[in-house]
């Protein structure tokens, strides 16, 4: 990776859409809900399950808004792994 490379990374920009802004909102408040609150066994099983299918919906919208942003991610953390290997 290549002082080009990093530019071109930091030079991304994305599309944030009303539902990619709703999803992250709502991530973030279970998210705060699940560390700072006392919650019972069944209650933290379902904000959990729900947190998990926001995380895929989350990837989706990312992915079906910013297709050529999400590759040039990818490209870069896989390269990334391969210098760390």
């Amino acid at each position: 990776m290549d002082e080009n490379d990093i530019k071109n990374l930091k030079d991304l920009q994305f599309t944030i859409t009303k539902k990619f802004k709703d999803i992250v909102l709502e991530m973030a408040t279970i998210r705060q809900i699940l560390d700072k609150c006392e919650l019972s066994k069944k209650d933290r099983k379902l904000l959990e399950k729900h947190f998990e299918k926001l995380k895929q919906q989350f990837a989706k919208e990312l992915q079906e808004q910013n297709p050529v942003q999400v590759m040039f991610i990818r490209n870069y953390l896989s390269s990334k792994k391969e210098i760390d290997k």
